[in-house]
């Protein structure tokens, strides 16, 4: 099964270089459409907010309430996830969406060392540069133990991260493991498959 991410990640109109009255306006229109009261689920997919646009998402009190959270395509780079791995609003979030932010291995470890994912069953890092450094944090350091699913796919690990995985106890209830199109040779996915920790995944995708 192929990575669970979009190909398709920016929209047209990219607010990414605004700033100051005109961002908190664009941000507040994003949030009026994509938002209605009451809603249990955010989707900025492709909005392209950045980290400054972000922020101001992440001030909204209603964030908790929120349990699915698509960020997809919004370049929040590394500045952004470190706001996200902070923003204790998040704490019901089951699923989050990351897919194409430039997000590299220091936005990894805020995420991975974050106390408010404990409930998040599906993240999608779809489309970064986590790299084998971040992939190791992630096997080494990962918090979110109620993880079921994690797509890796397009992120530019190599052996190194692909078997630090492989051998992690980071991870008691992952079910589904996408990582195709990433630098790791034939002879370590091979090996990565005979792990104790890949052989009792439901899905594999190397």
């Amino acid at each position: 099964m192929p990575s669970i991410g979009h190909f398709k990640i920016y929209a047209p109109v990219e607010p990414c270089t605004y700033s100051g009255d005109e961002l908190r306006e664009v941000i507040d229109k994003i949030l009026k459409d994509r938002f209605p009261e009451g809603s249990r689920e955010l989707d900025l997919q492709g909005c392209c907010i950045g980290p400054n646009g972000f922020r101001i998402v992440l001030e909204n009190e209603r964030l908790e309430q929120v349990k699915r959270l698509n960020v997809g395509g919004n370049k929040i780079k590394d500045a952004g996830a470190e706001l996200l791995a902070n923003a204790s609003l998040l704490k019901k979030l089951v699923l989050l969406d990351l897919s194409a932010n430039e997000i590299g291995p220091e936005g990894i470890e805020a995420i991975c060392k974050s106390p408010h994912f404990s409930k998040l069953k599906k993240l999608v890092l779809y489309r970064n540069i986590v790299a084998n450094e971040g992939a190791k944090t992630l096997a080494s350091k990962n918090q979110m133990k109620a993880l079921e699913e994690l797509d890796l796919a397009w992120n530019e690990i190599g052996d190194p991260g692909l078997l630090a995985l492989a051998e992690s106890k980071q991870f008691p209830n992952l079910v589904a493991l996408y990582m195709d199109n990433n630098f790791a040779t034939r002879n370590a996915k091979e090996q990565a498959k005979l792990s104790p920790v890949f052989k009792n995944l439901d899905s594999l995708n190397l």
